[in-house]
């Protein structure tokens, strides 16, 4: 008689240990309602979840990748673009929606992040990792696109563009200036995507001419 494989299987049930996952990444976002990501602390987060420390540290090893993986699961999803917008479209959808979420409650969060990045190059480089770099892959190649179908320009360079447009939000973000609205954002694509559409160049070089 073959014994049941699964009978001698120690751990939690996979729904269990999704339910405590969600409860968990609650937690840690309620408390970063009322405090910086520097003065949360595992004790909190595990008392406010009801699990025990080593739950949280088996899932994530440091406070600051904890509160990235709350940050991508709860913030990212917002930022995720409908599939049938032009480069251009596609580019003013994720800056909106990255002003607009910088904004609210999770842009206290990503500050807190990169401050927390520039004494631990380990949270720097996990922000880079997890966050920033593929959102800026995903505009990279939406630039890309843009460019090999001539919606923009044979010379534009998709990095440069998209470093140009989203240091200029971050840059403002972090400082604290102001205005930091979507109206900014659509003026900044605006501005710096002018002279790359497909034509531009030309038309300018004509009027050059002309005069």
């Amino acid at each position: 008689m073959k014994k049941n494989v699964l009978a001698g299987r120690k751990g939690r049930p996979r729904s269990e240990r999704a339910a405590s996952h969600t409860v968990i990444m609650d937690a840690v976002y309620s408390l970063l309602q009322k405090k910086s990501v520097r003065d949360l602390t595992m004790e909190e987060v595990a008392r406010r979840a009801k699990v025990g420390k080593p739950t949280l540290y088996k899932w994530w090893p440091t406070k600051a990748t904890m509160v990235l993986a709350m940050l991508c699961e709860r913030m990212a999803p917002n930022l995720e673009r409908p599939s049938d917008l032009t480069a251009e479209e596609a580019l003013q959808f994720r800056v909106r929606s990255l002003i607009d979420a910088f904004g609210g409650p999770f842009g206290e969060i990503v500050a807190g992040l990169i401050a927390e990045g520039q004494s631990e190059p380990a949270i720097r480089e996990a922000f880079f990792d997890r966050w920033v770099s593929p959102r800026r892959a995903a505009t990279i190649a939406d630039l890309q696109r843009g460019k090999n179908i001539g919606e923009l320009a044979s010379d534009t360079k998709p990095d440069l563009l998209n470093d140009a447009i989203f240091g200029a939000i971050y840059y403002r973000f972090l400082l604290g200036l102001t205005p930091f609205t979507k109206r900014f954002g659509e003026e900044l694509v605006e501005h710096a995507i002018r002279g790359h559409r497909s034509g531009s160049r030309s038309l300018l070089k004509r009027r050059w001419e002309l005069e």
